[in-house]
């Protein structure tokens, strides 16, 4: 599957996007956990204190948020891309 990463997370990452290679069904917990094996500077970003999935991110599958779909659980096919971004703020 497809990882695209956008903002300060791609300068976190060193590139745009990455390709996994994850199986159908893997859970989104499995594919941030593999991020942040790949890159263990990017495991701030992507957990909080609980193990849960950080504010301090934003996952989108299929331009749709994990967070208003099985959250962490959320099962994952090979051909979805995946965009992960820091949180938005302005005025």
């Amino acid at each position: 599957m497809t990882v695209n990463f956008y903002a300060t997370l791609r300068g976190v990452v060193g590139q745009r996007s990455v390709e996994l290679p994850l199986p159908d069904g893997t859970p989104v917990r499995e594919l941030v956990g593999e991020l942040a094996r790949r890159w263990p500077a990017l495991a701030e970003h992507l957990f909080d204190e609980t193990g849960g999935l950080s504010r301090r991110v934003n996952l989108f599958v299929g331009g749709r948020n994990v967070r208003w779909l099985d959250g962490l659980a959320t099962a994952l096919r090979t051909d979805q891309v995946i965009d992960v971004f820091p949180p938005v703020a302005g005025g």
